[in-house]
């Protein structure tokens, strides 16, 4: 096992005045690494995905997954992520060009439920994050996929 260290720093200068910050976790007891640069194509393709025991390649379990980071390594194309709940919820995110998305815990962690018309209060119906989907806008896209998950 091992920790893993996360840190990211922000820093602007306006006006002669430096701003931003700087935020570094640990997350101990990593025992799984997944580390690849695959070739997005302009048809959907699963980056991984999770599954609460038939673990292997690219799904993990999805009580472990403690951080996740997707990289789009292309200088001027973007790509959709379809991220996807065990309920069948969903929602995407347009990852544009030189960009990073970090997700972390997967157990518990979306719902795309929102207030109808009437409600008048937030309903929170928070499930698993089930798998992680992309595809290119209009070439493909080399995308780079960290995961750090507690268990293989």
């Amino acid at each position: 096992m091992a920790d893993l260290t996360v840190t990211i720093t922000e820093g602007v200068n306006i006006e002669g005045v430096q701003r931003g910050g700087q935020m570094s976790i640990t997350i101990p007891d990593i025992m799984d690494i997944y580390d690849r640069v695959i070739t997005v194509p302009t048809s959907e393709v699963t980056l991984y995905s999770t599954h609460a025991s038939n673990v292997a390649g690219d799904v993990f379990d999805e009580d472990f997954v403690k951080y996740v980071r997707i990289t789009n390594k292309d200088a001027t194309n973007f790509i959709t992520l379809k991220i996807t709940g065990d309920a069948g919820d969903l929602f995407y995110y347009k990852l544009p060009a030189s960009r990073t998305l970090i997700l972390f815990d997967h157990k518990n962690a979306m719902d795309t439920h929102h207030p109808c018309e009437g409600e008048e209060e937030f309903v929170k119906n928070l499930g698993d994050i089930s798998s992680v989907t992309a595809q290119a806008d209009s070439a493909a896209v080399r995308t780079e996929v960290f995961i750090g998950s507690k268990n293989a």
